[in-house]
């Protein structure tokens, strides 16, 4: 049975996409991904992978390129959750896309936004708790944490949010770092000092090096105030 081009570009695509820890080689995959669009416009697994690569590309770029990938990359997100409303990838990446459009303006400036992150992400925990290590958990959490209490933040919910990842996905040490951030904050400074110190004597994930090692560095920082 023939095969669509972009399965090709697909599997390409997923052997350079490095998750950030090499930029190069993401652009690589996103610019495979951005050519057999052209020609498979309505392919889902090209739209949901272009849009991921798309926010990873936006997380590193330099202040003034940051707008032109994340919007890319809401476009990519959408037409992936047109194409299969009910797959965890399109709501999740289209999530992640307007959620660094949003912190690009700023919280009073994006309420649109915040509604937008929170209802693709509501979506991707219902239909996939565990995608992407907890980060449905990870990103709604974040919500509850940064967002002003008249707009729906709470410490409360955000550590909440924020446990249950860390349950799901116990080697995700952005989450972990979430956790103990949000814990400091709330008053629980021995639970969050434990749960840093944890994290600084975890052994780094070999396919997430460069990733790991800045959380850690992190958690030492906060450590040592």
């Amino acid at each position: 049975m023939a095969t669509s081009p972009g399965t090709d570009v697909i599997t390409a695509s997923d052997a350079l996409f490095s998750y950030g820890e090499d930029t190069a080689r993401d652009l690589q995959a996103l610019t495979l991904l951005t050519r057999a669009r052209v020609t498979e416009a309505t392919n889902y697994q090209l739209l949901w992978r272009a849009a991921r690569a798309y926010y990873y590309a936006g997380d590193h770029a330099s202040d003034r390129e940051k707008a032109y990938y994340f919007t890319r990359g809401v476009d990519a997100g959408q037409s992936a959750v047109a194409q299969q409303p009910e797959s965890v990838e399109g709501h999740f990446w289209l999530g992640a896309n307007y959620g660094g459009l949003g912190e690009i303006q700023g919280i009073w400036q994006a309420l649109q936004l915040v509604k937008q992150v929170r209802e693709s992400m509501e979506t991707a925990l219902r239909l996939q708790p565990d995608y992407e290590q907890g980060g449905p958990y990870r990103a709604l959490g974040e919500l509850a944490r940064q967002l002003p209490g008249v707009l729906g933040g709470s410490r409360k919910r955000a550590i909440g949010y924020f446990e249950q990842g860390v349950r799901i996905a116990p080697q995700n040490l952005g989450m972990r770092l979430a956790l103990a951030r949000t814990y400091l904050e709330a008053g629980q400074r021995e639970a969050g000092q434990r749960l840093l110190a944890d994290i600084v004597q975890t052994p780094v994930r070999p396919d997430r090096t460069q990733t790991d090692t800045r959380i850690q560095e992190k958690a030492r920082q906060l450590l040592s105030k």
